[in-house]
Order: C-alpha cells, then structure tokens, then sequence
C-alpha cells in the first residue's frame, strides 16, 4: 500500500499522463509535494526525504525515463505501450548524429542477458542513448551494495511488465505531443527529445 504522499503523487501522474521529477517552472512532483516550486536541488529540500522515499513506492507503477526537457519524468501506466513503442522504434530522431561510442553501447546493451551498468568512461554515450529514448535507465545494485544506473533495451523492459510496445509511432508520439503541450506555460515549453 503507497504513502499518502506517493498515492498524491500517482494521482498526479495519472491525470497529466507524464509529470517532470522536478522543474522550477512547469507542473512537477517536487512542486507539488512542496506546494510550490523547489529553487535549486530539491534533495535540500526539508521534504526532500520524503519526495525521495514517495518516489521510490512508485517504481512498479510508473516509469521514470528523460522525457520532457530532458529531464526525469514519471510516466504513467496507461501510457507504456507509447512509452515502450517510442523506445523500440530505432526512429530517425533517436538515431540521426548518434556517435560511434554510443552506437556500440547500444548494441552490448541490445545484446545484454540483463541490464548493462557503464563505467564513468561510457556514461556519456549511456546519457545519449538514454536522451534519444533508445534505451531504458534502470537502478541495479553491485556486490558491494551500491547502487548504480544500467540500461536495458525497451522490448526487456517491456516484456518485464507485460507491455505490448504500440507499433503505431505517429500515433505514440502524438499521446506525448498533447501532454507537452498541455503542461506548456507561455515562454516556457514543455519540449520532447523528437
């Protein structure tokens, strides 16, 4: 059973379709917690703990990829199968200007039996595979207890959760289209990587 902070947050999520993490200036989890916008780092924060551990009830029922502005953004259930399809489809947006080093990332990962964590010298192709929404970020935890981002392509991630990725990548990107749009403010657009 989710917290009361994190049923708000899933309410949230639900009705917007996606909810930025945290944003100054557009609708985000951070400001609705805090009940207004969180200037700077929000793990300062007095609610930053609580913000943190609401998240973290949320992990099985949303998904948390960079979407809007680039930036970490709550995905809600009803939205997976756009979610997964826009992954998946390898579109020109995602590829076009992709480098070498990430290319070749791309493909360990693809190839991977589990989700594949970089070291500090590929996390900046990881960065861009995971920006052009070709792969899905997820947390795994080391031998020694840390924790630590690893990638895994979107049909894993995916069939993890039964989702069946919406083949139709017009229509997927449209869904995301009229959610951005919607949390657009005048002067500040809610942008999407395509």
């Amino acid at each position: 059973m989710l917290g009361e902070t994190a049923t708000t947050i899933l309410r949230a999520v639900d009705e917007h379709g996606a909810l930025l993490v945290h944003d100054q200036r557009l609708a985000s989890v951070t400001a609705l917690v805090a009940g207004s916008p969180v200037a700077g780092s929000w793990w300062s924060h007095p609610l930053g703990n609580a913000i943190y551990n609401a998240l973290g009830e949320l992990e099985d029922d949303v998904a948390t990829v960079k979407l809007v502005n680039a930036k970490q953004t709550l995905v809600a259930r009803r939205l997976w199968p756009e979610l997964a399809g826009l992954g998946a489809a390898g579109d020109a947006w995602q590829t076009d200007g992709l480098d070498a080093e990430a290319r070749a990332l791309l493909l360990d990962i693809a190839a991977a039996p589990a989700p594949v964590a970089v070291d500090a010298g590929r996390r900046r192709a990881a960065d861009s595979l995971e920006r052009r929404l070709l792969v899905q970020a997820t947390e795994v935890h080391t031998p020694s207890g840390r924790h630590v981002k690893a990638y895994q392509p979107w049909a894993a991630w995916a069939g993890e959760r039964g989702v069946v990725p919406m083949a139709d990548g017009a229509r997927a990107r449209a869904a995301f289209d009229a959610i951005a749009l919607a949390q657009s403010r005048p002067g500040v657009p809610a942008t999407l990587p395509w």
